[in-house]
């Protein structure tokens, strides 16, 4: 079985959609605006090859998307999962999952 590379990539981001994932409970499948993209130290970055204002759909806990209105811009750190699904960390730090509200 080949192991996954860990990465994680910075994301910012403009929440433009939001349904259920289809295959992950508790998460939702968010369909944003890439705003900026950078590397974490120490991490492979498998995502920042996005260019700026193309569109990104990515696994995020609901929990964390609770009250965030469509428009609002994400600051988050995804990586790419071994079943090709970007997530957003499940858990993150402080300061690691920030909203601003349109």
């Amino acid at each position: 079985m080949v192991k996954a590379v860990e990465n994680l990539t910075a994301l910012t981001l403009r929440l433009l959609a939001r349904t259920a994932h289809p295959r992950l409970d508790e998460w939702d499948l968010a369909t944003c605006e890439v705003l900026a993209s950078l590397p974490v130290p120490g991490m492979a970055d498998l995502i920042s090859p996005k260019p700026k204002g193309s569109p990104l759909s990515l696994g995020i806990r609901r929990e964390l998307l609770q009250d965030v209105t469509l428009g609002a811009t994400l600051h988050l750190r995804a990586g790419l999962g071994s079943s090709g699904d970007i997530l957003a960390e499940p858990y993150p730090a402080t300061g690691n999952f920030r909203v601003e509200v349109p």
